[in-house]
């Protein structure tokens, strides 16, 4: 008998790298929590770059993916260290984001890659 070959996972979506990103921002903020405001910040800013990386040619999430999840959990360390009190607030996120993006894991297939805002 052959054995059955697993089905291809489905290609990434936006949303889905969103939630990966997401979980290793949150083990970066550790114990602190993001505002309101912070939170859609980078979600409207991070679902922007993204959606426009994907759409890159040569853009491949499951290459560039062990490059960008250290460098969303350092976004998480960066806003928590920049933080004064238990949640990270706008000013924070947005500092943080200006931080991160000139790490070289940042970039993917093209200049500015995952973590452009």
């Amino acid at each position: 008998m052959s054995k059955k070959k697993k089905p291809a996972p489905p290609p990434p979506t936006v949303e889905s790298i969103m939630s990966e990103c997401e979980k290793q921002v949150r083990s970066g903020l550790g114990k602190k929590r993001l505002s309101r405001q912070a939170r859609e910040f980078w979600e409207d800013e991070y679902r922007k770059s993204i959606g426009a990386q994907l759409a890159r040619p040569g853009s491949d999430w499951l290459v560039d993916r062990k490059r960008v999840l250290p460098v969303a959990k350092k976004l998480g360390k960066v806003a928590a260290a920049l933080a004064t009190g238990k949640i990270v607030l706008l000013w924070a996120a947005d500092a943080a984001a200006t931080a991160v993006k000139s790490d070289p894991g940042c970039p993917g297939a093209g200049a500015g890659g995952y973590c452009e805002i």
